[in-house]
């Protein structure tokens, strides 16, 4: 390992601890706590000084190290043969030459010309461009620029991004709750059924049985609106790509059964939802947690009473939508529970209808675990009455959705903005369902909103879609923004500029960035390794596959606040594992990474 990188390493990983990243195990990506505390000077350096050598290890045992200094980025895992190829290096006045050579016997096999110089206005930096796709040579390379600064190393293959998706798809088995994790397939963070006691429903003495499903992000919590969301990803992926999802071999438990893993996992958080319905009314519970967070504990060890969430109108609207959608795609292979995923699809939306008016969710006061809080649910009901619309052909959820569509057309694919599920959704009605001119408003909507983001892409010095939208949660911004230009360009194939600037944001995930890290554990040379991810933190253990927050201006934790203070926003990321509005995981940060990836995998 070079010198060099040794102490660019040490440094930061001191700079992140000395400036009030000590952990002590309260923080969440959910919702600013405020908990976290800051321990003395000299316990954080002695902290950083033992993380350093166990990042240090991590490093020397995975990769050959050169001078690769952070100022030429790209995509640390690499790139497909025919696929578009760039990198960005930082600076000011450079020699416009760079050079490919192969990283191990430094032999020079490519020459180009870099373009610029470019502002990356939220990086506050001036960078500069450089393409190289017509390389297409298997192999392992660098990028060396004139004064001598190279990239990480990086691979040209086939199938190079397939080990990164197998990855992130199993993030969800890895967040299985109320069963056993097999130490076989997820290692050290391996563990017994957990929290599989009764929930007391809020404002009750009654109890109600609600095992299964996943712990949402770095703490235990079981969300459905998270869970929704994470679910139409994975609808959405084995619906778009099914050559990479029909697949009944990744390697879950339930694998070899003769259904594809994909809809294996999210059966096991579907199951849970059903639990999360109130039979008697149709509406739908919003979370089940305890009233506070956990310490770093693996999830065995939080035994505190469990308490179920009251109902809100976007848990309810979601779970129509996904339970809509599930009716369809399980039809094939259990018709049983088809059935019963279109009858609940129906009650809750009967809900819904008998409560128009109903206010959004907010944590009781003696709850303090991730609120989820969204007062706007009509993209919530636009989406379930589309869903419902596609499986039933009923005209009271057409004349619902043409109510919703006569303002303005609703975006988003997040657990807060739903509107682009349904959109999406809209747009692949058969047309017997659809009316021509709604179909044509929606698609101009799209249209207008992805060129938005297209701008963003060809004005920014990273390529990155995100604009000035560097907020907590921003990779899955990154990939909302670009799954929405691949929407336009699936309906509007001449707009090819939109699947190039979608295929961008990989190489933003993967290193191409203003912090110069690989987004997703374990992928790249510098990726993220100290996560906000209780498992991860109870056992000391690299967990592969999980995708961080990243960048965030907001910096709404201590440990960012404090050691990224003067940072613009799209270098407001710390690789800490006590900054949770930056680096903490979630299962619908991973799903939205896992769609983008495999549109990518399936358009090459």
């Amino acid at each position: 390992m070079k010198k060099k990188y040794l102490a660019l390493l040490l440094a930061s990983v001191m700079t992140v601890s000395v400036m009030g990243c000590a952990s002590n195990g309260t923080g969440t990506a959910n919702e600013p706590s405020g908990e976290a505390e800051i321990n003395s000077e000299e316990a954080a350096v002695e902290a950083a000084e033992s993380e350093t050598e166990e990042n240090i290890k991590t490093k020397e045992e995975e990769t050959v190290m050169r001078n690769a200094s952070g100022n030429v980025n790209l995509n640390q895992v690499g790139f497909m043969p025919k696929a578009r190829k760039t990198v960005v290096v930082r600076g000011e006045n450079l020699n416009p030459e760079f050079r490919i050579l192969d990283a191990k016997t430094d032999e020079e096999v490519f020459k180009g010309t870099l373009t610029g110089p470019v502002e990356a206005k939220e990086a506050a930096e001036t960078v500069y461009q450089g393409d190289f796709s017509d390389f297409t040579t298997p192999g392992n390379y660098v990028v060396k620029v004139s004064n001598d600064e190279e990239s990480y190393p990086f691979e040209i293959k086939d199938g190079v991004y397939d080990e990164a998706l197998k990855e992130i798809f199993l993030f969800f088995y890895k967040q299985r709750c109320g069963c056993e994790v097999e130490e076989s397939i997820v290692g050290k963070i391996a563990h017994g059924p957990c929290h599989t006691s009764d929930a007391q429903i809020y404002g009750t003495k009654e109890y109600k049985e609600v095992n299964g499903g996943w712990h949402d992000a770095g703490d235990y919590g079981r969300y459905v609106v998270a869970g929704a969301t994470s679910i139409a990803d994975m609808f959405m992926a084995y619906e778009d790509f099914p050559e990479i999802w029909k697949t009944d071999s990744v390697g879950i438990p339930e694998s070899g059964n003769g259904i594809p893993d994909i809809l294996d996992e999210a059966r096991y958080e579907l199951d849970w939802m059903l639990k999360m319905q109130d039979e008697a009314t149709g509406g739908v519970y919003h979370k089940v947690t305890c009233i506070d967070f956990p310490g770093y504990v693996m999830p065995e060890a939080e035994t505190k009473k469990l308490v179920l969430a009251p109902i809100s109108p976007t848990a309810t609207g979601d779970f129509a939508a996904v339970m809509a959608m599930a009716s369809r795609i399980y039809r094939p292979f259990d018709e049983e529970f088809a059935d019963k995923a279109l009858e609940v699809a129906k009650k809750a939306w009967d809900f819904l209808e008998a409560n128009p008016g109903m206010e959004g969710f907010k944590n009781p006061p003696e709850i303090h675990t991730g609120e989820y809080g969204d007062g706007d649910s009509s993209d919530e009901r636009y989406w379930a009455a589309v869903e419902l619309l596609k499986v039933t052909g009923e005209q009271k959820y057409k004349d619902y959705v043409s109510k919703a569509l006569s303002g303005n057309v609703p975006f988003g694919f997040g657990w807060d903005t739903m509107g682009t599920y349904g959109n999406a959704a809209y747009l692949s009605l058969d047309e017997s369902l659809q009316d021509a001119a709604l179909k044509d408003k929606v698609l101009e909507a799209c249209k207008n909103q992805a060129n938005e983001y297209l701008n963003n892409v060809k004005t920014d010095g990273y390529m990155c879609d995100l604009g000035t939208n560097y907020i907590w949660g921003s990779n899955l911004s990154v990939c909302s923004f670009a799954r929405l230009m691949l929407l336009v360009n699936k309906y509007c194939p001449d707009m090819k500029e939109m699947y190039t600037a979608a295929y961008d944001q990989i190489s933003y995930l993967f290193g191409q960035n203003a912090v110069s890290y690989s987004f997703i554990s374990g992928f790249g040379t510098n990726y993220t390794q100290n996560s906000h991810h209780r498992p991860s933190l109870a056992t000391s253990s690299l967990v592969k596959g999980m995708v961080a927050g990243g960048p965030n201006g907001g910096k709404q934790d201590p440990c960012a606040g404090k050691a990224l203070k003067d940072a613009p926003p799209a270098k407001s990321y710390i690789d800490h594992s006590e900054s949770y509005s930056t680096n903490e995981v979630a299962i619908y940060w991973n799903s939205p990474v896992l769609y983008l990836l495999s549109a990518i995998i399936s358009g090459e």
